[in-house]
């Protein structure tokens, strides 16, 4: 029973944080939002730095998901930089992150 507590309170404890994530982020992270509108070197850089330093003051209760968001955000930093077909790679790489990290069932997490 003891576990099954820990367990809820774990579960909890990350989805709050994800909410705060979600929030904190959705300006420029969601699809809706971001291929649509050009972003300038220096617009994509400042919107990286912000979330880093989001990351570091919030830091993710899963190690795991705070890995993926650190890789989402390599992604998305390379693509100031990238080749027109390594723009595409990167694209794909940073939807594949968004589904594991935004999906309602946190089993998919560690996918």
């Amino acid at each position: 029973m003891c576990s099954q507590r820990v367990a809820e309170n774990v579960a909890t404890e990350f989805f709050q944080w994800q909410s705060r994530a979600r929030s904190a982020w959705q300006p420029y992270f969601f699809a809706e939002m971001r291929f649509r509108t050009f972003w300038g070197d220096v617009e994509l850089m400042e919107n990286i730095r912000n979330a880093r330093q989001w990351l570091v003051e919030n830091q993710c209760p899963d190690e795991s998901v705070g890995g993926r968001f650190e890789a989402m955000l390599n992604a998305y930093a390379e693509m100031a930089s990238a080749t027109v077909p390594r723009l595409m790679e990167l694209r794909d790489e940073i939807e594949q992150h968004m589904r594991v990290l935004w999906h309602p069932d946190s089993s998919l997490r560690h996918a």
